[in-house]
């Protein structure tokens, strides 16, 4: 019996700092380059959060009609079919925890570096990769040590998160020079959603919310789960919303948003214009410790993960045993070696469209699973029944057929290897089984 340590604040914390992080203080830049519309960029943040809430309510129901840990792996394995369940959890090891964390890092890098650069003779892009790679190590130290402390730990960060972006939104609203932000879409802006870019920009934002789903993870450490894992996601994702757009739109009053083109750190030039060097360099230090709360949300999600798919299959069955302090190390270690891996062999971009993408895939087969479930088991008990259904379903699996049908057209290469993906985890999932079987 796992340690019921996540209650309704620990569990919303974990959704909220999941959530908030690298997505909201990286993609900005991304969005404005394909994208030059106040208006429309406000849009992606608000659909955004409208898919995000569906999906949440269906997850709310999943989840308490299905308990137990492991995500989208136990998730599809119940609904579909146990293979798609292990390449949904081997994806959602790899590209759907991993590679957040390795972004999440690479983001505290960047931040981080251009405050550390002024006290070390290293290069800004080596200094960079260093912190990346500490940071990494640091969270996976400190969650392996205490499942407790972790916990606390956690929550404490998110609240810092909290309390940072709320203040640059006050500060930007009142020390803001640029009035020319538009909220109210026009024409212009219908032509903007309906081209390719807007998907794909659409994408960046749907990464930015990920996290919605965190405490599914966690379901088998959630106390009165019944209770707690439905009020856990409407908070958390109704206070994220809130936050996203007043945050996107206290970035956009700081400078034109052809200052925001392209970049990555969009925090550190919105603080320059408000603040100027100095004032840049102290709000520099505070995201780079809000950007610690994502990597150490999904670090603690990570090895519930391991441990379930080790449970199951002998391939992974070291990552189920775990230590005397009841923290599963092997998986944390191993986690975290991914993560490293990615810190140093890919790029920002590609790493975050392709999670992004991959990761709505297989939300959008569990969100759909809503249904597919009522119609299988209709007598099946449900502590929880999604507001809204079949609507909400119905909306975001709309949302995401929208999005998936135009990445695949415009972006090829992140599909290709999407497909590469799958593929591994059939052969894996197939191989598993013949040793099973021997």
């Amino acid at each position: 019996m796992q340690n019921r340590v996540f209650g309704y604040k620990e569990a919303t914390a974990l959704i909220v700092a999941a959530m908030v992080g690298t997505g909201v203080f990286t993609s900005l830049g991304l969005q404005v380059q394909a994208i030059p519309s106040t208006s429309a960029v406000l849009l992606l943040w608000i659909l955004g959060g409208i898919a995000s809430l569906c999906g949440a309510l269906a997850y709310a129901e999943l989840g308490t009609a299905l308990p137990r840990s492991g995500g989208e792996y136990h998730l599809l394995s119940k609904i579909y079919h146990p293979t798609l369940g292990f390449i949904a959890g081997l994806s959602t090891i790899v590209a759907g925890i991993a590679a957040p964390v390795a972004v999440a890092a690479v983001a505290f890098g960047k931040y981080a570096s251009n405050v550390a650069v002024n006290f070390t003779t290293l290069a800004p892009e080596t200094l960079g990769t260093v912190l990346s790679v500490g940071v990494v190590v640091l969270v996976a130290v400190v969650h392996s040590s205490h499942i407790r402390l972790g916990a606390l730990l956690h929550s404490g960060i998110t609240f810092f998160n909290f309390a940072l972006i709320l203040s640059f939104i006050v500060a930007a609203l009142v020390w803001g020079q640029n009035t020319s932000v538009e909220i109210v879409p026009n024409a212009k802006d219908v032509d903007f959603m309906l081209s390719p870019s807007y998907a794909v920009s659409f994408v960046f934002v749907i990464y930015a919310y990920l996290g919605w789903n965190s405490s599914i993870y966690v379901l088998d450490e959630v106390k009165d789960p019944q209770k707690t894992l439905p009020r856990s996601v409407l908070s958390g994702v109704l206070l994220v919303m809130a936050l996203y757009l007043l945050l996107n739109y206290a970035f956009l009053r700081t400078a034109p948003m052809q200052e925001f083109a392209g970049k990555i750190d969009v925090g550190n030039y919105a603080a320059t214009a408000l603040f100027g060097t100095k004032g840049a360099m102290i709000m520099n230090a505070l995201i780079s410790c809000a950007l610690l709360a994502t990597v150490s949300s999904y670090t603690i999600l990570a090895p519930r993960v391991w441990r379930v798919m080790g449970e199951d299959y002998p391939l992974f069955s070291f990552a189920a045993k775990l230590a005397p302090n009841g923290a599963p190390i092997q998986a944390f270690t191993l986690q975290a070696a991914i993560a490293i891996f990615m810190v140093l062999t890919s790029t920002f971009e590609t790493i975050l469209l392709y999670a992004g993408f991959l990761l709505n895939l297989f939300n959008l087969l569990a969100v759909v699973g809503v249904i597919v479930l009522r119609i299988k088991m209709p007598d099946a008990p449900r502590p929880y029944k999604a507001w809204g259904y079949p609507i909400t379903p119905v909306i975001f699996a709309a949302i995401s057929l929208w999005m998936t049908a135009q990445v695949v057209v415009q972006r090829p290469t992140e599909s290709a290897m999407i497909v590469c993906t799958f593929a591994l985890g059939y052969a894996l999932s197939v191989w598993n089984t013949r040793r099973s079987r021997s």
